[in-house]
């Protein structure tokens, strides 16, 4: 029994031993077997950034403005009589496009019918007074005329009966009955040319009545006619604000229609951009809020005034459009505009907007890294191939820099000012 445990014991060991030299003897192969790495030394061992070369490139001023695009041709469609809505044609649906003279709404007609019928046979009246006095002042001119004959005879009687009386061969009653006879062929004379004249005046009035009476029928068929509303006109019926039955009073909207063919948008600049903005600049609009849709324009017009509140200055553009194009800006569009200042094209300093930190960037000279301060003079919003990134924002700095100068894209927080690295220039890294 002891024997048997003595070999057991011999054994395990024997066979641990083993063990153990095989495990060594595969961590020796597995260590002589190892793949060598390289040992980097030199400029190699430096940390790698990625930066683009400084040069300035000729670069409009350009500024950022915001506003609204409004359709310069639009109507807020009111009604301009009183009445209840008795119709809404099928066509009348926001969204639908309407050509100028379409029916939106009809209202009720029967008063104004009534109201043309009185004043059609008021007007009839006053022709028919008109007509009349014209017979009468015939009549009238006839019986002065005659009057004035009577009184030139009765004067000849007179003075016929005076020479006979003065000679002995008539009475001085016939002398007063002579000239009592003149008076009142006078007085009769006098009366019918005073009744004669008066009817240039009554005329006056007649025709005064005549026109008042025709301008009330023009009026009555003109409220007739604005009981059917139609479009002013050509554009798209934004919206309709009343339904049948419901009674309208005069000046009331019912419906508002837009012309989307040409719009005004005015941009809010900084007070500033006064200086170098001008009519004829390029304007690059997108849409301020979601989507990524791009319209060019130019300057149209320039506010003479700035807002004291905002500190801001209004440039108008004005766009031209195929209003069914799907790339048409519809009006009510919030847009952002950036104005290209033509006149004021120079050299200036461009680096990406993500490289300033703080108000500084980190440049490579003689392959250590500097930290400078920068200024920044305004902000691009475009693609700059020319750099080798495809950043599109960029800032144009105030601050010069140097020919040579390499900017770091990208600064990270591991660098630091003093820090010997490697550069890498931006479109060698696109290019791979």
């Amino acid at each position: 029994m002891a024997t048997n445990t003595f070999i057991s014991f011999v054994t395990r060991i024997v066979v641990a031993i083993v063990l153990l030299s095989i495990s060594v003897g595969i961590v020796v192969a597995l260590v002589n077997t190892k793949p060598q790495l390289a040992v980097v030394a030199g400029e190699r061992s430096l940390p790698a950034v990625v930066v683009i070369e400084a040069n300035p490139v000729p670069m409009q001023r350009r500024t950022v403005g915001y506003g609204a695009a409004d359709a310069m041709l639009h109507a807020d469609v009111p009604t301009e009589v009183s009445s209840t809505v008795v119709n809404l044609p099928t066509t009348t649906r926001a969204g639908r496009r309407l050509q100028k003279g379409d029916l939106i709404i009809e209202l009720d007609d029967s008063d104004f019918r009534q109201q043309l019928i009185r004043a059609e046979q008021s007007l009839a009246s006053s022709k028919s007074a008109l007509s009349l006095l014209e017979v009468e002042k015939v009549a009238a001119v006839k019986r002065a005329d005659l009057a004035l004959e009577d009184k030139v005879l009765a004067e000849t009687e007179f003075v016929r009966v005076q020479v006979a009386f003065d000679r002995g061969a008539a009475k001085q009653r016939e002398v007063d009955a002579a000239k009592q006879k003149l008076i009142a062929v006078s007085s009769l004379s006098i009366n019918s040319s005073e009744a004669a004249n008066r009817f240039p005046a009554k005329e006056e009035q007649a025709y005064s009545s005549v026109t008042s009476k025709s301008a009330e029928v023009e009026l009555a068929r003109e409220n007739l006619r604005r009981c059917k509303i139609v479009s002013p006109i050509d554009g798209v019926l934004q919206s309709i604000d009343v339904r049948v039955g419901e009674h309208v009073n005069n000046g009331k909207r019912i419906a508002r229609i837009v012309n989307s063919s040409t719009l005004e948008i005015p941009l809010r600049l900084p007070s500033h951009a006064r200086s170098f903005v001008q009519i004829g600049d390029e304007v690059s609009l997108r849409s301020a809020g979601f989507g990524k849709r791009k319209w060019h324009a130019r300057v149209s017009r320039i506010a003479p005034e700035d807002d004291t509140n905002s500190r801001t200055m209004i440039v108008y553009v004005d766009i031209h459009q195929d209003s069914e194009n799907a790339n048409s800006v519809p009006p009510g569009l919030f847009v952002r505009g950036e104005v290209k200042s033509f006149q004021d094209e120079r050299l200036r300093w461009v680096v990406p907007r993500r490289s300033i930190r703080e108000d500084r960037i980190m440049v490579i000279r003689e392959s250590i890294l500097r930290s400078i301060p920068v200024s920044i003079d305004f902000s691009v919003t475009d693609a700059l191939p020319e750099f080798g990134v495809p950043d599109l924002d960029w800032a144009v700095l105030e601050t010069p820099l140097s020919v040579g100068d390499f900017v770091v894209v990208d600064p990270g927080g591991s660098l630091r000012d003093g820090m010997r690295v490697r550069k890498i220039l931006a479109n060698q890294v696109a290019s791979e």
